[in-house]
């Protein structure tokens, strides 16, 4: 399914991946480090409020135990820290049963009789010896219960309350209760009962969940728990709005995310799109520009630039390749490179194709050749036969004729038709293969055929024969320059019109030239260039390796052959 994706929505997918993994660990590790802090921060705080309210609590005590001292050293001294003084011979039983025992040493002895207070105020007893007697006072100590309900740095939930050895709440409470015989049981009174002292999470006499500091506090006897406590939930309001924060965030840079990885993917795929359409079409034959900017010399930049090359590259393959098609083995192409293996394929393909292009020429004038020369060769033979043999045989039968018993008109008739016969036969045997042609070559038969032709048809000849008496040019180039000769004369006897022929043999160092012009009306050569006269001349001129030009209009026709001699 991935892999159907386009590889720009699989950019995004992975810049957005990437950035979620990203921010929900710098939010993981921020948040944690954030809780761990603010944990330690609250706690710290509380133990320093924990810190001063013990402090004032022991001043509040340490106050009465010196006016107490003082009382049990002096005689008739009013203090205002008691409530009542009482001296005994001895300690009587009822306040034995309240807690109170006589003073091993000269220390003064705290009672907590706070429990027993209607109204929950915090109220001490202090015995001590005085002489020969035991003194007890009793004192009310409201500035505690003001001490701990102080808020400074606690908040709004935040409290600080103590607990007697019994678990029992001393103190009026923040928060309503219906008992007012609250047992505070909790791990900080446990802990703090057993001579420990530090801070903690739990819960606490209401069950709500607390960040809470307690410590003992042990003075002359007294044993009390201080606690000061802060509803966890209000102390981690900081940390559930840096949550609520954190998600804002989130939300604000998933979204820039987003933005930025669409516009980047596009700005980055774009390219590659255009770079697929191209190789698309490339794959379909369909060598289009290659669209990039110039300017960009980035790794996208140079693979744009090396496509273009590869096109024009391609382009110029093409144009190679149709040159090549259609028979220009010299056209150029330059390979790519040294290991441009197509370049040296079709330069290897155009020499085997450009030799195969000889070859089969070379076969095909050989074939043609061959073919000319049978017809020369069946020319000379049937030529020979009506001169050697049907010749003879007529001259016979004249001779025959003449020695018949036949009126004189039948035999005069008879013999003026033989007579037409005999110089038909002679003729067809010339143009099959004139003898002066074998023995005198294409100069003196081209005359001869001028002669005929000159007596035959009103037509004024000039022919004008410069070559030599002896040559050393090959039979088959005589056999072709007449055969040039005469199908050009039999066109412009048959088609031209013309009053006057202009024809010229020449002999030259390296090449041998027939030349022939009438004043007829001339032809359209793209209509006659499918007869079989024409056709038959450049056949023979190139089976010769020579060249013909034929140059034609309304006022007359030139042709002018020139044969190279090997």
């Amino acid at each position: 399914m991935l892999s159907r994706v386009n590889i720009g929505n699989k950019l995004a997918m992975l810049l957005v991946a990437l950035s979620l993994v990203l921010i929900a660990m710098l939010s993981s590790l921020f948040y944690t480090q954030f809780d761990t802090a603010l944990k330690e921060r609250v706690l710290l705080q509380l133990s320093s409020v924990k810190q001063l309210k013990i402090v004032k609590i022991k001043t509040e005590l340490n106050d009465r135990i010196a006016a107490f001292r003082q009382l049990l050293s002096e005689e008739h001294v009013e203090d205002e820290y008691f409530a009542s003084l009482t001296r005994y011979e001895k300690l009587p039983d009822s306040l034995i049963e309240k807690g109170f025992s006589v003073p091993i040493n000269s220390n003064v002895q705290l009672v907590d009789l706070s429990p027993l207070h209607p109204v929950g105020q915090i109220k001490v007893g202090f015995i001590g010896k005085k002489d020969e007697g035991i003194l007890v006072a009793i004192a009310e100590i409201p500035g505690i219960q003001e001490i701990l309900l102080e808020r400074t740095g606690l908040g709004q939930t935040g409290e600080s309350y103590l607990v007697g050895e019994n678990y029992q709440l001393l103190t009026k409470p923040r928060f309503n209760v219906k008992n007012p015989q609250v047992e505070v049981k909790t791990q900080g009174v446990i802990r703090a009962l057993n001579g420990e002292s530090e801070e903690a999470t739990y819960s606490d006499y209401r069950g709500a969940e607390v960040f809470s500091s307690y410590e003992g506090i042990n003075i002359n006897g007294l044993k009390w728990v201080i606690l000061t406590e802060i509803d966890r939930q209000e102390a981690l309001f900081p940390l559930k709005k840096l949550q609520n924060n954190l998600f804002y965030i989130f939300i604000v840079i998933l979204v820039f995310v987003l933005v930025v990885s669409y516009f980047l993917s596009r700005m980055i795929v774009r390219p590659i799109v255009t770079m697929e359409k191209t190789l698309m079409n490339m794959s379909k034959g369909v060598l289009n520009e290659v669209p990039y900017d110039e300017k960009r010399e980035d790794e996208i930049g140079r693979m744009f630039m090396a496509l273009e090359k590869l096109v024009s590259a391609l382009r110029e393959t093409v144009v190679f390749a149709n040159e090549i098609g259609s028979g220009n083995f010299d056209a150029d192409y330059k390979p790519l490179s040294k290991q441009d293996k197509m370049g040296a394929a079709l330069i290897q393909m155009k020499e085997k194709l450009r030799a195969f292009k000889e070859n089969e020429q070379r076969l095909l004038k050989e074939n043609q050749r061959s073919i000319l020369n049978g017809e020369e060769k069946e020319r000379s033979r049937l030529s020979k036969e009506m001169h050697d043999g049907l010749g003879p045989l007529l001259t016979t039968l004249r001779m025959n004729l003449q020695a018949a018993e036949l009126s004189e008109d039948t035999k005069k008739q008879l013999l003026q038709r033989l007579d037409e016969t005999i110089g038909e036969v002679r003729r067809m045997s010339n143009n099959l293969m004139p003898n002066v042609l074998v023995d005198f070559g294409a100069g003196e038969a081209i005359g001869n055929l001028l002669k005929q032709i000159e007596d035959n048809f009103s037509i004024r000849v000039l022919y004008k024969n410069d070559m030599p008496a002896e040559s050393d040019i090959d039979d088959d180039i005589h056999i072709a320059l007449y055969r040039i000769a005469q199908e050009s004369i039999n066109n412009a006897i048959k088609h031209s019109k013309a009053t006057e022929l202009k024809v010229s043999m020449s002999e030259f160092e390296d090449h041998v030239g027939f030349f022939i012009a009438d004043n007829g009306i001339g032809f359209d050569q793209e209509k006659s260039s499918h007869g079989n006269g024409i056709r038959n001349m450049k056949e023979r001129v190139k089976l010769a390796n020579g060249t013909i030009d034929i140059r034609t209009n309304n006022k007359g026709t030139t042709i002018e052959v020139e044969i190279p001699l090997p």
